[in-house]
């Protein structure tokens, strides 16, 4: 036998991809995704070159287990209360094979969302290609293989936002260009309306050279979104540099001190 005094389980914090809180605890959601939600949600994101497998899932679980406890007092947090949404462009077909294999039940929910039955949560796979593009637009057009038709159709969704959810697509905007950007550089030129679309969400990027005394809370706030695409892995520190209006230094400073992990190159 060997034994390992306070063995270090992880090398960096644990970040979890997106939680979900709904805050009227009495309110139900109709949405196909939403519906299975209970007061905390957890999610894990994965991007459609990384691979969702059983221990992606067994991770996920082990978050919510500590979000679960982290709280001050006992059962702050009860485990009824938790659900768990795992998203990836694919379906995970193996995962669910070795799912089924070690007891669970995969069962398909409808279009793109499968229940996982047997879990202490409720854990609900979602295969973003196969959701409805009218329901499902932003999710679907997450993707490294976009078609034009799906590009046109999310930018005319997101060009009626309001200017705060602008601001917030633009960060998606600049994961599905950075992972289509061959096709995209293609469709500028060919579809007048797709270029005006693009015009509209991009126009605070465009013009920021030219705008003075932004609010330091918007600056604030784009540095750390362009932080967390970096940390991800998504787009390198040099882009979310220039992204945020930085020099690579002065970006990576500020990375440091929010408490974001700088991907060694």
């Amino acid at each position: 036998m060997e034994f390992t005094d306070e063995f270090q389980l992880t090398e960096k914090p644990l970040p979890i991809d997106c939680t979900v809180v709904k805050v009227k605890r009495d309110c139900k959601i109709k949405n196909e995704i939403g519906k299975i939600f209970r007061k905390h949600n957890i999610f894990e994101y994965k991007s459609p070159m990384d691979e969702l497998n059983i221990d992606t899932f067994y991770k996920a679980v082990a978050y919510a287990c500590l979000y679960k406890v982290l709280p001050n007092h006992v059962n702050e947090i009860p485990a009824e209360e938790i659900t768990i949404t795992l998203i990836r462009d694919r379906k995970p077909v193996k995962l669910m094979q070795e799912l089924e294999k070690s007891g669970y039940e995969c069962k398909k929910e409808t279009v793109g969302i499968y229940y996982v039955s047997g879990v202490m949560f409720p854990v609900q796979i979602i295969a973003s290609s196969e959701l409805d593009v009218d329901m499902h637009v932003q999710l679907k057009a997450l993707t490294n293989h976009l078609e034009e038709s799906l590009m046109r159709q999310y930018l005319l969704r997101v060009s009626a936002f309001s200017e705060r959810e602008k601001n917030l697509a633009d960060v998606v905007l600049q994961v599905i260009v950075n992972s289509n950007m061959e096709k995209v550089q293609k469709w500028k030129g060919s579809e007048r309306i797709m270029c005006e679309a693009l015009r509209v969400l991009m126009a605070d990027e465009l013009n920021e050279e030219r705008v003075e005394g932004r609010i330091e809370g918007q600056r604030e706030g784009k540095i750390r979104a362009y932080a967390s695409l970096v940390q991800d892995g998504i787009i390198t520190v040099e882009i979310g540099a220039e992204k945020a209006g930085m020099s690579v230094d002065d970006f990576t400073k500020e990375m440091k001190k929010a408490g974001y992990i700088i991907p060694a190159v």
